[in-house]
């Protein structure tokens, strides 16, 4: 399965991170590939002739089909997700950053959070199955629909501004100190990150210390350590993260990658196999 991502227009990379492409080839057989939790939505255009399946790992859930010609919404997953697909599945999407999605819609999160639903905008879904002028049918569209009036920034909280202190910290920052810096309440922070994510806020910043524990993986990856010296490094990143023990580390890591972290760190190193992990 390929992968090709393209940055929108300047004007939207505030609320959106990249438009992609997935594509698997004529003569290969199904495929699959992991999707690791990370606080993002998508809109998914299944823009090919066969189904592809997404399975949220999250709570059990059964396999959703993505059918041919349809737009899915995709929200925050608080666990790991497959994606598989059978030959000649090809896939659209927009990619958003936290929080993106509802700014631009103004739409909740919290009826996508680990699952697909339909997303019923035909002329979004027409301009998504056009892959070769993708990235600039949808720029083009964003600032159709923000002259009309269509697009407005939702809700009176600067998402962007609380995402960005929370990537800062690693995810170490507290919710309290975030109501405290926001001048809200618990309460009614735990109501912004619903809208814009779906989840409550401690829940988000857990997968956001997920996020800076595999930016550091692959940080240990590009430099010549040895197996000990990577597992001491382990423990490093649990300890300066604020996990109680590197099992707590492992088990959250699994729980939001479906693999352990000595596994990943190894694929980082000798070359991820099958396009499998990412």
């Amino acid at each position: 399965m390929s992968v090709v991502e393209v940055l929108p227009g300047a004007h939207w990379r505030a609320h959106i991170a990249a438009y992609w492409v997935r594509q698997t080839e004529p003569d290969t057989g199904p495929s699959g590939r992991r999707v690791y939790a990370d606080g993002c939505a998508d809109l998914i255009c299944n823009a090919g002739d066969s189904i592809a399946y997404f399975h949220p790992m999250a709570q059990g859930q059964h396999a959703i089909p993505l059918y041919p010609g349809q737009l899915y919404l995709g929200g925050t997953m608080t666990a790991y997700g497959v994606l598989g697909s059978e030959a000649c599945c090809l896939l659209t999407g927009i990619r958003f950053w936290p929080g993106g999605f509802y700014a631009l819609f103004s739409q909740t999160m919290q009826p996508a959070v680990d699952t697909l639903v339909a997303f019923p905008d035909e002329g979004l879904r027409t301009l998504m199955r056009d892959v070769e002028n993708l990235s600039t049918n949808l720029d083009q569209w964003w600032e159709q629909q923000s002259a009309a009036g269509v697009l407005h920034s939702a809700g009176g909280y600067d998402f962007t501004w609380l995402r960005e202190r929370m990537y800062a910290s690693g995810g170490q920052v507290s919710v309290e100190a975030l109501a405290q810096e926001m001048h809200v309440s618990n309460r009614t922070l735990e109501r912004i990150f619903k809208k814009n994510v779906g989840i409550p806020p401690k829940e988000f910043l857990r997968i956001v210390r997920f996020q800076e524990v595999l930016r550091r993986l692959r940080e240990i990856a590009g430099s010549p350590a040895s197996a000990s010296a990577t597992k001491e490094s382990l423990l490093r990143i649990a300890f300066e993260l604020g996990y109680y023990d590197h099992a707590h580390l492992t088990n959250e890591f699994k729980k939001y990658a479906g693999i352990l972290p000595s596994e990943l760190s190894h694929f980082y190193k000798t070359g991820i196999p099958g396009g499998q992990y990412f």
